[in-house]
């Protein structure tokens, strides 16, 4: 199996709105204004799209705001199409996601996931990532908090 990153190209955008479960106007219009950079940051993020052999399976999203984190400590965020779960891509994709921003400036990654997702806590232990600890309450969904299972991982593990 092979996975890469790489910059979107302009005819994928439906198909990763699709995956990304982007369904409104606003969230889609939102999203095509941080694609339209190629593979530049814009307002602090920067998506690559996760290609498997040869097909566009999901999203790799990159994130650092200056303002609130100190510089090379970035977060991530993986989604893949349903049909491309539980096949191995996540972990491939994550690492090749961690090498890319350890290489781009990165010193740190975080990210996190549902306590209930036990796919992406998988993904994240089989990459070598570390737990760190639960975030309560860090969403709130149909007014119910929402607790995440917090990962790293330094260019220094």
């Amino acid at each position: 199996m092979q996975v890469l990153l790489r910059p979107y190209r302009s005819d994928e955008f439906d198909r990763i709105c699709d995956i990304r479960g982007l369904d409104s106007l606003e969230r889609r219009n939102r999203f095509k204004a941080r694609l339209e950079n190629g593979d530049q940051w814009f307002d602090h993020y920067l998506h690559l799209a996760i290609e498997s052999d040869g097909v566009l399976v999901g999203d790799f999203q990159l994130r650092h705001c200056d303002r609130t984190r100190p510089d090379g400590a970035w977060d991530m965020g993986l989604e893949l199409a349903e049909e491309c779960r539980g096949l191995g891509i996540g972990t491939h994709a994550l690492k090749v996601g961690t090498k890319y921003a350890f290489e781009h400036g990165a010193h740190r990654l975080e990210g996190s996931t549902d306590v209930n997702n036990a796919a992406m806590r998988r993904v994240f232990e089989k990459a070598g990532w570390n737990f760190e600890g639960i975030l309560h309450a860090l969403f709130i969904e149909d007014g119910q908090p929402q607790d995440y299972y917090s990962y790293a991982i330094t260019k220094f593990d």
